[in-house]
């Protein structure tokens, strides 16, 4: 039965194959594009021979496959027509996807080998289309900063209905081995990791990404004909556990996602403006690409991360509901139900009540809340059970996109005029990612993260670097409901290089900071208080040490336009060079997708600027 499965999809795939063409005569079968896809034969690095992605000596036939495609064709067409031992050991059995390649090329016969194994993890996929799942980027870990991606296959499913939790998801990641966070990045940036495909149902993955780090998830459908479906399920049998190489930057989850459906899919979808590959950047060509004449991209589904959706679900309370809410709630550690503000409400409003708090519960649950989670959870079912079971709420909008946001890669120029100062054009660039006035739902709200932000003043005098930012993350975390523990600590980290005082264009010195505090929501605005320490070089300023504080509000007036005012001190306690506060105002106006226009106000104890820009995103 399982071997007759792995023969019809060899007709499937010879019978209604468009994508993957015949081997032109012109072109040996070893350099087809296929053939090279299957082998993820896409290394090229400079003074080095290319070589295929996969590291694990078991995925190839050759002891020269890794670096010889020729050679793995030539033992690939002679282990395929090996006699089948029976015991799953045949090379169909491991390589179902070059089998069904090489014999739709009439290279080799179709094989019926005796494969349970294979059959078995192909039959329980049986008709299930391809997806990709991209979740929003993470504070929590560097190499998630950027967002992340996994595959998904399953039952189609009509647009913006529910993914079954059942499905197969596939994420591809790296063995850290447990790593401190120095060797950690390092390893990362520079070479050390492995990387491979895991198999499990998706609601492990949404558990983790969805449900404990609370990030909102994306689910593309993609128009894939059953043939190529069925092909490229066949080559994820191959490539499962196989250990590729794997770096932060380059050759990570959104890289060879994408090199793994350019298999099925006639694009570069790992094009990148830059030297690196983010999940934004495949997801945007993704949506961009076209297959057989129609968009790759069939239906995009939002899934909201569990804190989204409770924070959602409070917000359409009623103030008397939320009062209730907060009496019933008062001390963490317990719920008191009895109360007259909540028992004399409508059992409807009171139905809405507890399905905020059991949504609530699943958050502190994954968040690892020392509070008692299963009495509280069972005092507030054994209350709900008693309600009607409709549900209230409306689901929480779906945010932009990510391949609609505001691309990462920017590039600005404005006038500054400075009172201690000539009037200079200021020119700034910055490779990646975005800074606080953009952020949103799509990415993280509240939150910004550049790195190696460059910024340059050109005056009559010549050109001045003006800072340098390394990197620049701020977390706000605001409290947006007045639930038990669901604030979060505010944070700020830095790395910069920049003038140290506004009356000056060559005073540079370098400071690292790292600041932590509070912050709340208000009605839109977002005030927030954060101390910390900073260390610095002493070019130009005295104390290699110094205390900081940063204090203001972030209001995000709607989606084009949003204000940021701080007040930031700092000082070493080393006499009248090592301390100095400046107060500034950045407002930011969206014209358009791939641009805006910038306006800031700024003053120190030693002068003042202000400065207009328009910057360009792609």
């Amino acid at each position: 039965m399982c071997m007759c499965r792995f023969v019809s999809l060899c007709f499937l795939f010879f019978a209604t194959l468009p994508a993957v063409a015949q081997a032109s005569s012109s072109v040996p079968l070893a350099e087809h594009r296929t053939w090279l896809k299957l082998l993820h034969f896409d290394q090229t690095p400079f003074f080095e021979q290319p070589h295929s992605a996969v590291v694990d000596d078991r995925f190839f036939l050759s002891p020269e496959g890794k670096h010889n495609p020729s050679a793995e064709l030539t033992a690939t067409i002679v282990a395929l027509e090996q006699t089948d031992p029976g015991d799953g050991s045949h090379a169909s059995c491991r390589f179902p996807a070059r089998a069904m390649w090489l014999a739709q090329q009439g290279v080799v016969q179709p094989v019926s080998a005796q494969c349970e194994k294979r059959d078995a993890w192909l039959r329980e996929r049986q008709d299930h289309h391809v997806g990709v799942v991209f979740a929003s980027g993470y504070m929590g870990n560097p190499a998630s900063f950027f967002g992340h991606m996994m595959l998904h296959l399953g039952q189609p499913s009509p647009a913006q209905s529910s993914i079954q939790l059942l499905d197969t998801s596939l994420n591809f990641g790296a063995d850290t081995q447990g790593d401190g966070i120095v060797p950690y990045i390092l390893k990362g940036l520079f070479g050390g990791y492995q990387a491979r495909y895991s198999n499990v149902p998706f609601f492990r993955n949404a558990d983790i990404y969805s449900e404990s780090e609370m990030r909102d998830m994306w689910h593309y459908q993609l128009n894939l004909t059953p043939a190529d479906s069925a092909f490229f399920i066949a080559h994820l049998w191959e490539i499962m556990g196989q250990d590729f190489d794997y770096l932060f930057l380059s050759e990570n989850c959104a890289s060879r996602i994408a090199r793994s459906l350019e298999l099925v899919v006639d694009a570069d979808l790992a094009a990148s403006p830059m030297p690196w590959v983010a999940p934004e950047h495949v997801m945007i060509q993704l949506s961009n690409a076209q297959y057989q004449g129609q968009p790759l991209v069939q239906s995009r589904m939002h899934k909201p991360s569990r804190r989204y959706q409770t924070e959602h679900y409070f917000h359409q309370l009623s103030e008397v509901q939320q009062l209730a809410l907060n009496a019933v709630w008062a001390s963490p550690e317990t719920l008191h139900f009895e109360l007259p503000d909540f028992a004399e409400l409508a059992p409807l409003q009171r139905a809405a009540i507890l399905d905020v708090i059991l949504s609530h519960l699943i958050t502190l649950e994954e968040a690892e809340s020392t509070l008692p989670i299963n009495t509280l959870r069972q005092q507030a079912l054994m209350a709900r059970l008693r309600l009607p079971t409709s549900n209230p709420f409306e689901q929480p909008p779906a945010p932009q996109p990510i391949e609609q946001a505001t691309p990462s890669l920017m590039a600005r120029a404005g006038l500054v005029a400075a009172s201690q100062r000539p009037t200079a054009l200021r020119l700034s660039v910055r490779p990646m990612h975005y800074d606080i006035l953009q952020s949103n739902n799509t990415r993280m709200p509240y939150a910004g993260l550049e790195l190696f932000k460059l910024e340059a003043d050109i005056t009559q005098d010549g050109m001045r670097i003006h800072a340098l930012d390394l990197l620049n993350v701020t977390n706000f975390n605001p409290r947006r409901t007045s639930l038990p523990e669901m604030g979060q600590m505010a944070w700020q980290m830095k790395l910069t290089v920049r003038n140290r005082h506004l009356a000056c264009d060559d005073c540079l010195d370098t400071r690292a900071e790292l600041n932590i505090g509070w912050s709340d929501y208000m009605n839109g605005w977002v005030p927030f208080a954060l101390v910390g320490a900073q260390l610095r070089t002493t070019v130009h300023q005295e104390g290699v040490a110094a205390l900081t504080l940063n204090t203001g509000f972030f209001r995000s007036w709607n989606d084009k336009q949003s204000s940021y005012l701080t007040l930031h001190h700092e000082n070493g306690f080393q006499g009248s060079f090592s301390h100095n506060t400046e107060l500034r105002l950045q407002h930011r106006l969206q014209l358009r997708r791939e641009q805006d226009v910038r306006f800031h106000l700024a003053s120190d104890r030693y002068g003042t600027e202000a400065g207009v820009s328009m910057s360009w995103y792609w």
